[in-house]
């Protein structure tokens, strides 16, 4: 039995694959408050199912944290978890929110969880509201998902959030 193999060819093919598999923009076009638009990529769109995830597992690292002995190796497990879901938000690494967060948690002791993620979620909130004002970031409604956090949406919404325009 005979065996193909890969032969590169010089027809440029996998180029134009390439550039027509992204030829839809990938993103939403946004209104900002000031009447302006702003187009937000898909890496920086955060659906409520996420943001909900993200704000659970936050909650369930720290919980755990609160009930530890409050030793280096506990620091560490919280802070490393608590990262690995602020790295979920759009920016958030680029922007220094993740180690701002995460060696922010240093300060608290274990009997101090619920202050702990207090703080954790109004900085996430104050985060992302500043991010999708500015027009950097969006919030979507996951189809399917009737989870309705006060933070998004409501009449005192604290973060600000329109229904997107989609790019065609």
């Amino acid at each position: 039995m005979k065996k193909h193999s890969f032969v590169p060819s010089m027809d440029g093919r996998l180029e134009e694959r390439v550039v027509m598999s992204n030829a839809h923009a990938a993103g939403i076009v946004v209104n900002l408050p000031d009447g302006t638009h702003n187009f937000v990529p898909n890496s920086a769109i955060l659906t409520t199912r996420a943001y909900n995830s993200i704000l659970n597992n936050i909650h369930k690292s720290i919980v755990t944290f609160g009930k530890s002995q409050g030793t280096d190796a506990d620091y560490a497990r919280v802070s490393q978890s608590v990262a690995s879901q602020l790295y979920k938000l759009p920016h958030a690494k680029q922007e220094g929110l993740v180690d701002y967060v995460a060696g922010s948690l240093n300060n608290y002791a274990p009997s101090e969880a619920k202050i702990a993620y207090s703080d954790t979620r109004s900085t996430v909130v104050s985060y992302l509201s500043y991010k999708v004002l500015n027009g950097e970031a969006a919030i979507r409604k996951s189809p399917g998902h009737y989870y309705s956090d006060a933070d998004i949406f409501g009449k005192d919404a604290a973060i600000f959030n329109q229904q997107p325009t989609p790019v065609d």
